[in-house]
C-alpha cells in the first residue's frame, strides 16, 4: 500500500511543484500505527529556503487536504534532499553539476572513484577525473555521494 500512496502524492503533487518552480527529488512515506508522515525532498534552480519550504507546505496541505488519502491525518514536511544523501536517479546528478562525488559501481569489480560531476543526462553523468572527462551510464551506477 505505500507504494501505490506514495505514487499518488508524486502525481499529485509533481505538476503544482513545477509550476513553482520546484522538482519533486523524492516522496517518502511512513506509518507508526496510525500516524502517517509524508516527507517530500524538492529540488529548486537556486536552492530551497526555509520561507519557500513553508510556502509549499501550505500549498502540498491543500492538494492532499481535498483528497482521502490520509483518513486519520498526517505530518507534513518539505525540505532539499541534503547534501548526504545518495544520488540515485538523473535529475539528483543534474542538480549537483560541479560537485565532487564518490561514484560506486552496481559491478563490485570495478574500482569506485571521486570526480566532479560536469553534466548529466537522462541515461549517462560525465565527470571530471583527474583532468580527464569520462562518461558512465547510471545503470552502471550504484550510488554516488557528496564528498564534504
Amino acid at each position: 500500500m505505500k507504494v501505490e500512496v506514495k505514487q499518488v502524492v508524486s502525481d499529485l503533487v509533481e505538476a503544482p511543484l513545477r509550476d513553482q518552480g520546484f522538482e519533486l527529488a523524492e516522496v517518502v512515506v511512513s506509518r507508526y500505527r496510525t500516524a502517517t508522515t509524508i516527507r517530500l525532498f524538492v529540488y529548486g534552480a537556486d536552492g530551497v529556503t526555509i520561507n519557500e519550504c513553508a510556502r509549499l507546505s501550505r500549498m502540498v496541505d491543500d492538494i492532499l487536504a481535498g483528497t482521502d488519502l490520509f483518513k486519520n491525518g498526517y505530518t507534513l514536511e518539505i525540505s532539499s534532499p541534503g547534501l548526504d544523501r545518495p544520488l540515485l536517479t538523473p535529475r539528483d546528478y543534474k542538480y549537483r553539476v560541479g560537485e565532487t562525488v564518490r561514484v560506486e559501481f552496481q559491478d563490485h569489480t570495478r574500482k569506485r572513484f571521486t570526480g566532479e560531476i560536469v553534466s548529466a543526462a537522462a541515461d549517462r553523468v560525465e565527470f571530471r577525473v583527474n583532468d580527464e572527462v569520462i562518461t558512465i551510464d547510471l545503470t552502471d551506477i550504484r550510488q554516488a555521494q557528496i564528498v564534504f
